[in-house]
């Protein structure tokens, strides 16, 4: 197995990178010592990196689980803090390394898109932001806002949603990306789900690869 290219794990790498940064620059006590547990991560990850393993026994594997534990206590922590791009960019990267244990437990994967998270609800709001932009209140069973560019999304209208690292629009933060696809449920899609819509997700790729 491959592990050392995997997407997931190039994912993780990268969040811990980015959570060194935003976590610097929220407002919460003792975050010196959260940044210092968070970057205590990087040998956890590198043992997963070269570890070549099977996925689905690497998503049940010791590191991965410390990773995940690690990760939640430090979201709840963070749940508490001022919303701003930063908290934001916190709360995504940390909900990433969390959810390890079940993105690994997809299997091998094949596509950059594969290494996300995806969402179907209903679009509940739509506010014009100017320049061909709009800003939505989407609802999965929990509340996100996404920025669009499209005229395709507005209120009332079900989408699948990308959850992908935030990208900020002026005064709005956009917590992911819509794609062409419907799926007729409410939640977190499963690993099937997603590729069925794979031929959707060429821009969502596209995002994960710049990042990585």
């Amino acid at each position: 197995m491959d592990t050392s290219n995997d997407f997931r794990i190039r994912l993780a790498e990268k969040g811990v990178e980015e959570l060194e940064n935003s976590l610097s620059n929220i407002r919460l006590q003792r975050r010196k010592e959260l940044v210092k547990e968070i970057s205590g991560l990087k040998s956890e990850i590198q043992i997963l990196k070269y570890s070549y393993m099977p996925f689905r026994d690497l998503a049940e594997y010791e590191s991965t689980i410390r990773i995940s534990k690690v990760a939640e206590s430090a979201l709840e922590r963070v749940m508490e803090a001022e919303r701003d791009f930063h908290q934001i960019n916190s709360r995504f990267w940390l909900d990433y390394l969390s959810s390890l244990p079940s993105l690994l437990g997809r299997g091998d994967i094949e596509r950059a898109y594969e290494a996300v998270r995806y969402f179907s609800g209903k679009i509940v709001s739509t506010t014009e932001m100017g320049e061909n932009l709009w800003l939505c209140s989407f609802d999965c069973g929990f509340k996100m806002e996404i920025v669009t560019n499209s005229k395709e999304f507005r209120a009332g209208t079900e989408a699948v949603v990308s959850f992908l690292p935030p990208r900020q629009f002026g005064n709005a933060v956009s917590e992911g990306m819509f794609v062409s696809a419907r799926i007729g449920k409410m939640g977190e899609l499963t690993h099937d789900e997603i590729l069925s819509i794979g031929e959707s997700l060429g821009e969502v790729e596209a995002v994960i690869l710049n990042v990585i």
